[in-house]
């Protein structure tokens, strides 16, 4: 199948890469010539700058890839947050330049659930009133019907979050989130992946599927309960309570968003909620995260633990112990933190998975103390290479690099078996030299506290970390 893309962004981009895996030959489209050489030079599939609401623009685009060559064309274009003007000219010009320009091709148009105007916490599906009172509402409508005309669907998605994306996860950690309306409890959220809205954008140019379909996940929640566990999870106050805003771009609504009928065509989203996207996808929780901590406009939420990092052979796993006894802390291990969820040791994995499957493991075991407080968490040295884990460090604790020169650290783990990273051919005071070298920038870029170990005993380090940790949390309580 031959397929055009018109729009590769968030949502775009995903389908165009998931359409080239299965083998399909992707014309990616782009506004600007600059943004399509982007992607070239990223893209395995092809990509074309044009402009969808130049009538002109479109023609010439499809004399140049042939017309009749294209199975179908998915119109994934933005109206980069413009008002009525930008709707007109994106989405219906858009839709409507497209199909004159590929009369045989399966249209599909990507619209929003914002169409649905209920506001009573009803269940909607594809069958009910979605006549919206705004401008920027009834031109989705017209766009919408431009594509059924034409035989082609409509893909109603709901709130789009993923990797680097999340505007209720940011705006409680910014401390801009509020619960608007319905007694205190907040409109309800529906929310879609974004993987799992480019999976159904290709199951249905694939399937060539007709009519209107609702993109949204299995779990709709109120405002205020997926806020509740988001603060447990991230340690922060709940938000309060505001009247809903009645200038929001697409209308306030309060609905339940059904999905039966894309599950009926045989859609299953990898996330089926968002907190099984928390847990699960390896980069959101920790994009979001780096984005508060580094464009935010307030300090970021640090939770009351003691993380120590730092190589092999530090003394982490031993003075973390020391320390949890000193003030009642539970000491947490990574590395039997993902000996138990895999049933594997630490060798095993490496020998049976590999270290890159051994890191997506640290990664998800990380993830998992997120809502952990009261812990003193022992991580193992190679944690830092992996950039999504840095913002995560930074959110679980104060961090302590227990640092120690490698002849030292060569004696300390020569009898340990437990070391998959020091088996080789490699002398084992050269390898820790070379990690050393390697990941000192990090360690030193991630840590609030370095303690040199050579001299000291490990009680002498816990008291350090202890009594360095208990200032700094006192001071954040100010």
């Amino acid at each position: 199948m031959k397929v055009i893309i018109a729009g590769c962004g968030f949502v775009g981009e995903r389908a165009a890469d998931l359409l080239h895996a299965a083998g399909h030959e992707v014309i990616g489209l782009t506004h600007s010539p600059e943004s399509a050489a982007r992607l070239a030079m990223a893209k395995p599939w092809r990509t074309e700058p044009c402009d969808i609401s130049n009538s002109a623009a479109v023609m010439e685009l499809a004399a140049r890839v042939n017309a009749g060559s294209i199975d179908a064309v998915i119109h994934c274009a933005s109206s980069s947050r413009g008002g009525a003007e930008m709707y007109q000219a994106v989405y219906v010009d858009g839709m409507r330049h497209l199909t004159r320009a590929f009369p045989t091709a399966y249209p599909l148009y990507t619209s929003s659930t914002s169409v649905y105007p209920q506001v009573n916490g009803e269940t909607v599906d594809e069958t009910s009133f979605a006549d919206p009172d705004r401008d920027t509402g009834r031109l989705l409508r017209e766009a919408e019907g431009i594509a059924l005309a034409a035989g082609g669907a409509v893909a109603r998605l709901a709130g789009i979050y993923g990797p680097g994306r999340s505007f209720v996860l940011k705006n409680l950690l910014e401390g801009k989130a509020a619960i608007e309306g319905n007694n205190g409890q907040g409109r309800i959220l529906n929310q879609i992946h974004a993987e799992d809205a480019a999976a159904a954008l290709a199951h249905l140019a694939t399937r060539r599927l007709s009519g209107i379909y609702n993109i949204v996940d299995d779990a709709q929640m109120t405002q205020r309960q997926c806020l509740e566990r988001l603060c447990a999870i991230f340690g922060v106050k709940m938000p309060g309570t505001r009247e809903p805003d009645p200038n929001r771009k697409r209308g306030w609504s309060h609905k339940r968003v059904s999905n039966t009928k894309l599950h009926a065509s045989g859609w299953v989203p990898r996330y089926a909620s968002y907190f099984d996207a928390l847990r699960d996808d390896p980069d959101l929780a920790a994009s979001i995260l780096d984005l508060v901590q580094t464009t935010g406009e307030g300090p970021s939420p640090r939770q009351p633990n003691i993380v120590l990092i730092g190589l092999m052979g530090s003394g982490k796993t031993t003075v973390g112990r020391i320390v949890a006894q000193m003030i009642g802390f539970q000491i947490v291990d990574t590395d039997h933190l993902i000996s138990d969820n895999t049933g594997k040791s630490i060798p095993e994995i490496f020998a049976t998975e590999g270290e890159a499957a051994f890191r997506l493991h640290e990664s998800a075991a990380l993830r998992s103390l997120l809502g952990r407080r009261g812990c003193v968490i022992a991580t193992g040295g190679g944690i830092v290479t992996q950039p999504r884990n840095l913002a995560i460090l930074r959110h679980l604790g104060y961090i302590v690099w227990l640092d120690a020169d490698p002849e030292r650290l060569a004696r300390r783990t020569a009898a340990n078996t437990n070391r998959p990273l020091l088996h080789g051919e490699e002398n084992p005071k050269a390898k820790l030299e070379r990690l050393l070298n390697e990941r000192k920038p990090l360690y030193k870029g991630l840590a609030d506290l370095r303690i040199q170990t050579a001299e000291l005993t490990p009680q002498e380090t816990a008291y350090g970390v202890m009594e360095s940790a208990r200032v700094f949390f006192a001071k954040l309580k100010k």
